[in-house]
């Protein structure tokens, strides 16, 4: 039997983050099983990063041009309406080209099954005749985030007729089924890579690790109040920032005011190597306000690091086994997070002694397993 055409589609498949990171894996994996598959991005984001060395996929952008965004301050005033004016424009033409693309990109091969891993890659599929393509959408974070916000509704209205809408877990498909979609089912997403040797225990850094965006719903600024709150405790200890974001120069002051430990907060711009970043640490902390099932947590896990996180998502309690793998800790706590850190940094073998039971927690997400759960849903789908 002919293996059915995957077309995947993400809001964008070039930045450097956990999405894009998800789908270059999921679509390399398939392609190497048989499948023929075209991964999709709506817009391009550059500079782009080749997450694959040598990908077994074809690759589409639907845009030309970056999605433009609206003014700094898009209060509707005199002086603003022809911006105004000039994006509504912009936007409308980018999105009539995307929806072509996408019709071409659809006719280009046999139909199958289309899997948009976005909202926003979603609703543009919504504007393409796909009558003979099966659907499967998904949402990379909780339900909590999107109830939090105007995703829960684009979610129930967009998902509510595809052939399955899975979650990153049980727990969050459930939530949805409840919300009214009986069409959902939850598949967890894969380790980009499974390092055969894990981290030395003797070997690690002593540095406290936070990779990701530096953005309000990721929790920067909890965690340099921690690093606040303990750094006299352990002067050979530093505390690393990996990665950019809106918040930037909002934490790197409140790290330069800290009254104890501020000359030992490295900023670093984000990184293409995630597993070499995570070797260098001592610990991995999480102090996200919202979350998925967040790739750098299950990462680091997979290599043995130790890690503390906030109790902000079922993906989170999902992967460190509801605290057995992995500290957890009240989000948006600083004096908590400083607590779980302060025990952790002071004591050598409970951070491996923790290291390795993360590690043992994250063999289910290795990407050949993964991908044999994908292949049970595509066969499902197409039943």
């Amino acid at each position: 039997m002919t293996a059915p055409r995957i077309v995947l589609m993400a809001n964008n498949i070039d930045e450097v983050g956990g999405a894009q990171r998800v789908v270059h894996v999921v679509a390399q994996h398939l392609a190497l099983r048989g499948y023929p598959v075209d991964l999709v991005g709506v817009a391009p984001k550059p500079p782009s990063h080749e997450y694959v060395a040598d990908p077994a996929f074809r690759r589409f952008t639907l845009m030309s041009g970056e999605w433009p965004a609206p003014p700094p301050d898009s209060r509707l005033t005199t002086r603003l309406r022809p911006s105004i004016r000039r994006l509504i424009a912009a936007r409308a033409a980018l999105r009539a080209e995307a929806i072509g693309r996408l019709g071409e990109v659809l006719a280009d091969g046999p139909p199958g099954i289309v899997v948009t891993a976005q909202l926003w890659a979603m609703e543009h599929l919504a504007e393409v005749p796909h009558e003979e393509w099966a659907v499967i959408g998904q949402y990379h974070s909780s339900f909590e985030a999107a109830a939090a916000g105007r995703d829960l509704g684009r979610a129930l209205d967009l998902y509510r007729d595809v052939d399955r809408f899975t979650l990153l877990t049980a727990e969050d498909a459930d939530r949805f089924r409840r919300r009214g979609l009986d069409n959902t089912d939850w598949l967890p997403n894969p380790l980009a890579f499974w390092p055969e040797e894990p981290i030395d225990p003797s070997e690690q850094g002593r540095t406290v690790t936070y990779l990701g965006r530096l953005s309000s719903e990721k929790g920067p600024r909890f965690l340099v109040e921690a690093w606040g709150l303990i750094a006299d405790r352990y002067p050979d200890w530093r505390l690393r920032m990996v990665g950019s974001g809106p918040d930037e120069t909002a934490v790197r002051r409140q790290a330069a005011d800290l009254a104890v430990g501020a000359d030992r907060v490295d900023f670093v711009p984000p990184v293409t190597d995630a597993e070499a970043e995570l070797r260098r640490a001592g610990i991995l902390a999480l102090p996200s306000l919202t979350e998925g099932l967040p790739l750098s947590l299950a990462e680091a896990m997979a290599l043995g690091l130790p890690c503390v996180a906030t109790d902000c998502s079922a993906g989170v309690r999902l992967l460190t086994r509801d605290g057995l793998a992995g500290r957890l800790v009240p989000r948006g706590d600083a004096g908590e997070l400083a607590s779980a850190l302060d025990s952790l940094m002071g004591d050598e073998a409970g951070r491996s002694a923790l290291g390795g039971r993360a590690r043992e927690a994250m063999a289910p997400y290795r990407a050949d397993l993964v991908i044999d759960s994908w292949e049970a849903l595509i066969a499902r789908v197409l039943r």
